[in-house]
């Protein structure tokens, strides 16, 4: 017996039936509609439980059975054809039969074989590859037919298939199935017993769920099935994914676009929550410690402290990200005013020039430096197969600079300005005239020759101050040769010394004792003093470049200033200067620790949106692939009433879901990567801001939110599609057991 129940009414669909059948018989159920014929062919066929009674096949019970052992019986035992044809209209003719060889165990090569005898039978095998949609109604009938009788079982359930037919084709089928029921059970509901009367040895009559006549017509033939060798019974998961993916190919291109935008998504709001992370940006600068709070530089010195080489350079130039390297670093703390209205201008003032008790005033024009300017720089090293010029030549001597533009600048002149704004006093500066000589269009700015690094090489005494004041420069105006030395301040002892100027007086036959305040001053004088530079410094005298070449080191110091393409490389790069055992710091980040309230209010609302966008996109993903995937319950039902699985179901829709993550990560990247190369500013800061590592953190959430709706899909599917998998077993009974 079996009955449908509903809020608040049974209805009985099948009662108390009585019935037995064997090899060989080609039977008739007929009846009125609503008579249970559907509803017996169902239960016999193992797609619907029944309440009461028992159900044997081959003498053993089913109804200890769980969900497992109906699948395997209809997979084993039962082949179904439906007034609806049943087949995967999105498949091709030869998919269509395949597939249920397949399920039943074959090979991929054993069942191609086997499909072409059956669909040369149905008359079919021309129309190979015709996809099943575009068939006839009695065409999509044979096809139903020619995969029923591909599958191996015993018993074919024909639920109305001539229902949609005209009788030419309702003939053709009917004959089909006279010859099926030569090797197997074959059971056939009708309405129409006409159409079947001179092929069925037994018609049964349905009446209101119970069996009102049960006559035999004619001697069943006498076969024994013995089913075709099939190999092992597999999980075919890859091989259902793939014949969905390729039944649908509409509904696969929405789905793959659909996991496209939901991963360029994830990775767009995802990592501009990462990016905004870091603070640092919205941060005031404070420039107590660096002058140059550059972004994009990082600052680095030997772990003991000592003296940068060239290999030390090469070492870090290796280094990804770096673009290039100052020798020395502390430059690009002392500021460069070299365009006139942009970084000074002159402004007339009244100068005494008597004495405060009889004052004289001249008007008089008085050099104003703005707060604006370029830092101080020689040429740059960069990484092997970097070009630096793009015109001209390269600096030979500290009067010559490369200049930031096009070649039209060579051969021009410029007045510089350099103040230490850190070390020196607010009214101190040294004016230059420097020829530009070459030309580049790497980063800003003017670059001179080394030696104006070696100038403010940092030594490491007390009586200097800590990137201290300039031990050389040209004066063109003197001779084109000179230089001139700052003396070191004097503090009462010889601290204030460098050492390279004691190994020179020590030439001289001169100890620390024997040198006083007044002889230093005057040695200093005698032995390198080439006359007063015109600067606003009073302590600058001028030297020839032999005597500075004593007095000075010739080495960079003790600090490379690196610049990198960019701030969202800067943990990198700091890591990976650390790696090779140097210490660095990024002066932006050290300098910037005033919180600037409206930057923070800004970042703060970006990180909510970021956070409100992944829930909704959560959500999203999730309540679409549900919805996606509901679509296809009808196709995984068929495929179930020829043999699919829960197992392998579920398998299929995993490794769909996996295969259009990857996919649309690989095409949400390659959208990324598109945006990044048509200079989007978010887009290209993204790509900075993501590392490797980043990158799979991004994947990873996608794959989260594809593997709840996974769950959520796959719950579904056993719910709607193999209701049985819930049934759980009342007796512990297996298949071998004897009844």
């Amino acid at each position: 017996s079996k009955y449908y129940t509903g809020p608040q009414s049974v209805v009985i669909g099948l009662d108390r039936v009585d019935l037995s059948f064997q090899m060989g018989e080609f039977v008739a159920i007929t009846g009125e509609s609503g008579s249970g014929k559907s509803t017996l062919a169902h239960v016999l066929g193992g797609i619907l439980p029944y309440e009461a009674g028992e159900l044997l096949v081959e003498g053993k019970p089913t109804s200890h059975y769980d969900g497992s052992d109906w699948e395997r019986y209809r997979r084993d035992k039962i082949s179904f054809i439906s007034q609806s044809y049943g087949i995967l209209a999105g498949s091709t003719v030869l998919s269509n039969v395949v597939s249920a060889l397949r399920l039943s165990g074959m090979t991929s090569r054993e069942a191609r074989a086997e499909a072409e005898i059956i669909l040369r039978r149905v008359e079919l095998w021309d129309m190979k590859n015709r996809r099943a949609a575009k068939l006839s109604s009695g065409q999509k009938q044979r096809l139903s037919i020619a995969r029923a009788l591909a599958k191996p079982a015993p018993i074919l359930l024909a639920d109305e298939p001539t229902g949609n037919l005209d009788e030419e084709n309702s003939a053709k089928v009917i004959s089909l199935l006279a010859d099926a029921a030569k090797e197997r059970l074959v059971i056939l509901i009708t309405h129409e017993f006409s159409e079947v009367e001179n092929f069925a040895t037994r018609r049964i009559c349905l009446q209101d769920g119970a069996v009102t006549m049960d006559t035999r017509l004619r001697p069943p033939a006498a076969v024994e099935f013995s089913p075709r060798p099939t190999g092992k019974k597999q999980h075919l998961g890859a091989y259902i994914a793939g014949l969905q993916l390729r039944s649908q190919p509409v509904w696969s291109a929405m789905m793959l676009l659909f996991f496209a935008l939901t991963a360029f998504a994830v990775f767009a709001f995802l990592g501009t929550f990462i990016v905004a992370l870091d603070d640092t940006p919205t941060r005031i600068y404070d420039n107590s410690a660096f002058q140059n709070g550059d972004p994009c530089r990082v600052v680095v010195v030997r772990a003991d402290g000592g003296t940068l080489t060239r290999e030390d350079a090469d070492a870090l130039l290796e280094l990804e990200y770096v673009q290039s390297l100052e020798r020395y670093g502390y430059l690009r703390d002392i500021g460069c005013f070299h365009i006139p209205e942009t970084h000074y201008h002159s402004q007339a003032e009244l100068i005494n020039v008597g004495s405060k008790l009889d004052p004289i005033f001249e008007k008089t024009n008085v050099l104003m430096l703005r707060s604006t300017s370029d830092y101080l720089q020689t040429v740059p090293l960069m990484p092997e197969g970097s070009t630096f010029l793009t015109g001209g030549r390269l600096p030979e001597s500290a009067c010559e600079v490369v200049a930031v533009g096009g070649e039209e600048l060579i051969g021009t002149e410029k007045t510089v300005y350099i103040r230490n704004e850190k070390a020196w006093n607010s009214n101190v500066e040294i004016a230059l005239e420097v020829t530009v000589v070459g030309v580049t269009d790497y980063g800003s700015g003017l670059y001179f020759y080394e030696d104006i690094g070696r100038m403010f090489v940092c030594q490491p005494s007390q009586g200097y101050p800590a990137h201290g004041y300039p031990y050389y420069l040209p004066n063109a105006s003197i001779t084109d040769d000179s230089a001139f030395f700052c003396t070191p301040t004097w503090y009462g002892d010889l601290a204030g010394l460098s050492l390279s100027f004691l190994n020179y007086r020590k030439t001289e036959g001169t100890t620390f004792d024997d040198i006083t305040r007044e002889d230093y001053q005057r040695l200093t004088v005698e032995l390198c003093c080439a006359g007063y530079h015109s600067s606003s410094y009073p302590n600058l005298y001028e030297v020839s470049p032999a005597t500075f070449d004593t007095l000075v080191p010739d080495d960079w110091g003790n600090q490379f200033s690196l610049t990198i393409e960019d701030y969202a490389y800067t943990d990198r790069v700091i890591a990976s200067v650390k790696a090779l055992g140097y210490e660095a710091v990024s002066p932006f980040r050290e300098g910037s620790a005033q919180i600037d309230p409206d930057k923070a209010a800004e970042r703060k609302q970006t990180l909510w949106i970021c956070l409100l966008a992944l829930i909704v996109i959560f959500a999203l993903q999730i309540i679409v692939l549900k919805a996606m995937f509901g679509m296809k319950h009808e196709s995984y039902r068929l495929l179930s009433n020829i043999g699919l699985d829960c197992r392998s179901a579920k398998g299929s829709v995993l490794l769909q879901l996996l295969l259009f993550t990857v996919l649309g990560q690989a095409l949400g990247f390659c959208g990324i990567a598109a945006g990044a190369r048509l200079g989007i500013e978010q887009i290209v800061n993204l790509t900075r801001y993501l590392p490797a590592l980043y990158a799979l953190i991004l994947c990873a959430v996608h794959l989260l939110a594809t593997g709840i709706s996974a769950l959520w899909i796959m719950r579904g599917l056993r719910k709607q599609v193999y209701p049985f998998t819930a049934v759980k077993p009342d007796l512990a009974l297996s298949e071998e057991v004897e009844v």
